[in-house]
C-alpha cells in the first residue's frame, strides 16, 4: 500500500466518523446515512483497488475509470445543487408563511388593544 492510499483511506474514515458524530446527525434520515456509508465504502474500495474502477467503467460502457468517476461526480454535484436549491425555496415559503402569520397576529392584538381603548373611555 502506498502512502497516498493510506492518507486517503484515513481521510475517508475521519470524514465518516465526523459525519456520524456531528451534532444534529440524528436528524438525518437513515437512508441518507446508509447512502453515505455505501459511498464511503465504494470510495475506500476504489482507493485500495484502483484498477477496479476501470473494470466497472468498461462494464457500463465507459472507456476509463477516471471518466466514470468524473461522470458520477458531475451527477452528484448537480444533485446536491438541485436539492439545496429546492430546500432553500421551501425554507423561503415557510418563512413567508410565518411572516404572514406574525403580521396577522399583530393585527389582531392591535385591534383588541384599540377595542379596549374605545370601550374603556
Amino acid at each position: 500500500m502506498i502512502l497516498i492510499q493510506i492518507i486517503l483511506v484515513l481521510a475517508f474514515l475521519l470524514l465518516i466518523l465526523g459525519f456520524l458524530k456531528r451534532q444534529g446527525s440524528h436528524q438525518l434520515s437513515a437512508l441518507a446515512k446508509i447512502f453515505m456509508m455505501l459511498f464511503a465504502a465504494a470510495a475506500i474500495f476504489v482507493i485500495l483497488f484502483p484498477d477496479s474502477s476501470n473494470s466497472v467503467a468498461h462494464f457500463v460502457g465507459v472507456g476509463r475509470g477516471a471518466d466514470l468517476l468524473l461522470y458520477l461526480l458531475t451527477m452528484s454535484f448537480i444533485f446536491v445543487v438541485l436539492s439545496s436549491y429546492l430546500a432553500r425555496k421551501q425554507d423561503q415559503r415557510r418563512f413567508a408563511m410565518l411572516a404572514r402569520q406574525v403580521a396577522l397576529l399583530e393585527a389582531k392584538i392591535r385591534n383588541k388593544a384599540d377595542d379596549t381603548k374605545t370601550t374603556g373611555q
